[in-house]
């Protein structure tokens, strides 16, 4: 006779179902997750993994009404959305507070608990302070702080709403491999909720997707967007350089130092870039890489502080700078380049003048940018833009505030296309959109490019995206390029030790970096990767790799991009 009995999973539902009024969240959803198990759960905005979360952690939301069941053995915690912790008040007593709670400890045995858990969240001694309150620690900090309390506390199941949320991918993902490797190790069922261009599904052991209330495997949902195999139809190949520009820099004042002397803050080093005729070139980079900096550069919005960018040959530089003698500015021909040169923004609803409709906005851009259209005729010219964005009849006469977020992104892209651009500049185009949104938005985008035939930067973090539907990438850190190549090669075999990173995040999987990006005021001397790089050695720290060509086409900035990873310090 067998006396050993299968213990139950931790956490179970059967046949739950979440219901708001009369619209239906969640529809009979049953699933269990087992000790040491990683479930991701991912959704669209306002899908229902909040009220789902909620429920599952006897914290149910105000209107939300449940039937069915669920069951939590042991203990439970959740982390809600956001990852907020108490402002103002010190570290040591939040822990105490929580692991104390939880476990009836004192603050000495809570704080030794805690460090065993930033231990396991990869946290290094130095960057320990108890002390603080959670508003002078780094945003990734706090978020391995919360992971360090649930381990602290040890519960059976942790629920974690949209964890690391807001962080850099590379950031992201290690944290979210961390978490994933103390659930498994410690037999404890963690479910992840988040917007599945979040990644919280990179760690996972399963995957659901919460679409229109009803919980699915993930492989069961058509991917939103694929990777063209070949060019696009129409898509020509890139012809000659419309846009040049060469050692562009950017440096803003700072205050005078101890002894008056002028300082600066120098974010972009030197770049070189040429964009050529049905072109698209992606800048990559996360947080503090000025992608966004090399972006309005290139439009002169502000000037660069160093550095020319040519258009058609006509550097727009001293027509921009506002101290320019009337010799030096050419504002008309500023103006003819600002009409075939159109940026696209990342929050394209702040971008409208609430006060006016779209069509006012839109016939005040016009009249500016191409005054030879007659009046009578721009009506119709901005219901081809409109059209050509994807907005329905009637969009030219509503209120910017009366705009979803896709709906002003589109609003956006149809007012650059109002002067019969010859290029677009985007930073970070759908960065406020969700992953639906954001799919369809892209691939009108690449349609408008298509058609019009033209040349398009983009910068993004979102690596294998933003690489997607571009002919060449540019990854950047500092300010400096670190790595430039076709598209096609970054996507499968990057060489610099940060483009992998990023590509490996843009994969769900766990980047080769430990730790956080330095402080634009402090960078480290040497390579700004080396603190970070798993390739880095003494001789990193002498000085900043040049760009090299490593083959025709493919320039990378690292000493030992050619090295295998792990290989012993110079002197070693």
């Amino acid at each position: 006779m067998n006396l050993i009995t299968a213990r139950a999973a931790p956490l179970e539902t059967d046949a739950l179902t979440l219901m708001v009024e009369d619209h239906v969240l969640l529809d009979r959803a049953t699933l269990q997750v087992e000790r040491g198990e990683v479930l991701a759960v991912t959704g669209g905005a306002g899908a229902g993994k909040t009220a789902l979360l909620g429920v599952l952690a006897d914290q149910p939301l105000p209107g939300v009404d449940a039937a069915g069941r669920a069951r939590v053995d042991g203990r439970r915690l959740l982390i809600a959305q956001g990852g907020q912790l108490a402002p103002r008040r010190p570290l040591a007593l939040q822990v105490a507070e929580v692991v104390g709670h939880h476990l009836g400890i004192d603050l000495r045995s809570a704080l030794r608990r805690m460090a065993d858990g930033l231990d396991r969240m990869g946290v290094p001694a130095a960057a320990r302070r108890f002390d603080l309150p959670p508003e002078q620690i780094s945003q990734s900090l706090r978020w391995a702080c919360l992971f360090a309390m649930a381990a602290a506390v040890g519960p059976a199941v942790l629920l974690a709403d949209s964890p690391c949320a807001g962080l850099d991918p590379t950031v992201r993902l290690r944290l979210l491999h961390r978490l994933a490797d103390w659930a498994r190790a410690e037999g404890v069922a963690l479910l992840l909720a988040g917007r599945p261009e979040d990644r919280v599904d990179g760690p996972a052991d399963r995957v659901l997707r919460l679409r229109h209330g009803r919980l699915v495997p993930d492989s069961a949902v058509p991917p939103e967007r694929s990777a063209p195999a070949s060019p696009p139809v129409g898509h020509e190949m890139p012809g000659s350089a419309l846009l040049r520009a060469r050692t562009v820099g950017m440096a803003y004042p700072l205050s005078p130092g101890p002894k008056g002397e002028p300082r600066e803050l120098t974010v972009l080093h030197g770049v070189d870039l040429d964009l050529r005729a049905g072109e698209t070139v992606a800048l990559l980079g996360e947080t503090g890489s000025a992608k966004a900096t090399l972006a309005r550069a290139l439009l002169c919005l502000p000037p660069p502080t160093a550095g020319s960018v040519a258009w058609m040959g006509r550097d727009m530089v001293p027509a921009a700078v506002p101290a320019a003698s009337a010799a030096e500015a050419d504002q008309a021909g500023l103006r003819r380049t600002r009409r075939d040169l159109q940026p696209l923004f990342p929050d394209p609803a702040a971008s409208f003048d609430p006060s006016m409709t779209i069509a006012a906005q839109f016939a005040v851009a016009l009249e500016s940018l191409r005054p030879d259209i007659p009046a009578s005729q721009r009506a119709l010219r901005i219901a081809e833009a409109l059209a050509a964005a994807g907005l329905p009849d009637g969009t030219a006469e509503r209120w910017p505030a009366g705009l979803t977020a896709a709906e002003a992104a589109r609003a956006g892209l149809a007012r650059a296309l109002l002067s019969g651009p010859r290029a677009l500049v985007a930073d970070e185009p759908a960065a406020t959109l969700s992953a639906e949104e954001r799919s369809g938005f892209l691939d009108t985008l690449r349609v408008v490019r298509d058609h019009h035939r033209l040349s398009l930067v983009v910068a993004t973090e979102q690596f294998a995206e933003g690489l997607r539907d571009a002919d060449r990438g540019i990854v950047l850190l500092a300010g400096h390029v670190v790595e430039s190549a076709a598209a096609g090669i970054l996507l499968t075999a990057p060489l610099h030790p940060y483009s992998r990173a990023m590509l490996a995040a843009s994969r769900g999987e766990r980047p080769a970096l430990e730790g956080d990006a330095p402080s634009g005021l402090a960078q480290p001397a040497g390579c700004p990767l080396r603190r970070r790089c798993p390739l880095a050695r003494d001789f990193c720290a002498q000085a900043m790799p040049p760009l090299e060509e490593v083959s025709p086409g493919h320039r990378v900035a690292c000493h030992y991009w050619d090295a295998p990873e792990g290989g012993a310090a110079d002197g070693a």
